[in-house]
């Protein structure tokens, strides 16, 4: 299982628009481990940071990395990676960020 922690976002949102939730994201992942054997125990939950492109019907895609234009104070997604819906446990707005 995993947790994620997340910003809503929009490609090349300005920053400068109103407030923006804080999430929270409880989901079910394959469990991974760098052990060169199978371990016995199931490795320790992961918790990942980043922000929500896009929540769909059937996934939420998630920037992991983003980058930043400081002249016209905008974010776009480099890279991520997308959430099933039915993996998804719990979806929780926590907050808001400004």
């Amino acid at each position: 299982m995993g947790i994620f922690i997340a910003r809503y976002i929009i490609t090349n949102m300005s920053l400068n628009k109103k407030k923006n939730p804080v999430c929270v994201i409880w989901w079910r992942d394959a469990a991974y481990s760098y052990d060169k054997q199978f371990p016995n125990e199931m490795p320790p939950m992961q918790v990942t940071t980043g922000f929500i492109v896009s929540a769909k019907k059937n996934f939420t895609n998630i920037a992991t990395n983003v980058n930043y234009n400081p002249k016209s104070n905008s974010l776009w997604p480099v890279d991520g990676f997308v959430i099933p819906e039915k993996a998804i446990i719990k979806f929780k707005k926590i907050g808001w960020l400004n």
